[in-house]
C-alpha cells in the first residue's frame, strides 16, 4: 500500500465555489479567489474546475499566463470561440484542446434551454510544443470497462473510462517519475483502497500502477498521468 503522505484525497464537498446568477464554478485546486494550503497544484496540473452555465448565457475568460487547457463537456454541450478567430461546438464525448497564451481570451456559451456542465483542466504550458486542435476530438464511451485515451502532451496524458458495477481496472504509469491524479466524474470507485465518490479527486506519487473497482453502474473515471517536475 502506498504511504499516506504520498496520497491526497480532494473531497468534492470542499471544492472552492464561485457563483453568480448564471454561472457556477467548483474548483478542486486553488483558483483565483479560492486559496487553501491543502489545495495547491499537483505537478503540471494547475487547475481542474467543474463549471455549470445557465441557459442562453456565456462566460468569458482572459488568460493571465500561458496554460494548456482542455474542455470536457459533462452534460449538454457548449459553443466556443476565442480572440484568435476559432469557433467550435463541443459536445459530450468530445474534448477540446486550447493553447491559451497570455493575453488571449475565449468565450463559452450555452445555446440550450437547460444548464450545461463541463470540466476545464489547466496544465503548465512550458515546453509543450502542442498546438490547438482545430476541432474537438471524439471519443466513444460505449466501450465500457476500459480506459480510452483523451490527450497526450509532453507534460501529461489523459484517459477516461466508464465501468459497470464491480468491474476492475488498472493503469500502469508510462513514466514512474510522474504522478497520477484521478477524478470521479460519476458514481463511486474504490481506488487503491480508498473510497471516492462523484467529483472526488485523488493524487498519488511514487507508484507504478494504480488499481480500482467500480462500486456503481456506469461509473466514470478520469485518469491523468502528470509530470511532477
Amino acid at each position: 500500500m502506498i504511504q499516506q503522505h504520498l496520497a491526497q484525497i480532494y473531497k468534492a464537498d470542499f471544492r472552492g465555489e464561485t457563483t453568480s446568477e448564471s454561472f457556477k464554478r467548483l474548483s478542486t485546486f486553488n483558483f483565483e479567489n479560492y486559496q487553501n494550503d491543502s489545495r495547491k497544484p499537483f505537478g503540471s496540473l494547475q487547475f481542474l474546475n467543474e463549471e455549470i452555465l445557465a441557459p442562453k448565457h456565456k462566460q468569458t475568460t482572459a488568460a493571465s499566463s500561458n496554460i494548456e487547457l482542455f474542455i470536457l463537456p459533462l452534460f449538454g454541450g457548449i459553443e466556443y470561440k476565442d480572440s484568435l478567430g476559432n469557433e467550435n461546438f463541443i459536445r459530450v464525448e468530445q474534448i477540446q484542446h486550447i493553447t491559451n497564451q497570455k493575453g488571449m481570451s475565449f468565450e463559452v456559451s450555452n445555446p440550450f434551454d437547460e444548464n450545461v456542465s463541463y470540466l476545464q483542466m489547466g496544465f503548465d504550458f512550458k515546453n509543450s510544443g502542442f498546438q490547438n486542435n482545430s476541432k474537438p476530438v471524439d471519443f466513444d464511451l460505449t466501450q465500457k470497462n476500459q480506459l480510452i485515451s483523451l490527450f497526450k502532451t509532453r507534460n501529461s496524458q489523459g484517459f477516461i473510462g466508464i465501468y459497470e458495477g464491480r468491474k476492475e481496472g488498472f493503469y500502469q504509469l508510462k513514466n514512474t517519475s510522474n504522478g497520477i491524479f484521478v477524478f470521479v466524474i460519476n458514481g463511486a470507485f474504490e481506488i487503491e483502497n480508498r473510497l471516492l465518490e462523484s467529483k472526488d479527486g485523488l493524487s498519488l506519487q511514487q507508484i507504478d500502477t494504480i488499481e480500482w473497482e467500480a462500486l456503481s453502474e456506469n461509473a466514470i473515471l478520469l485518469v491523468l498521468e502528470i509530470s511532477l517536475k
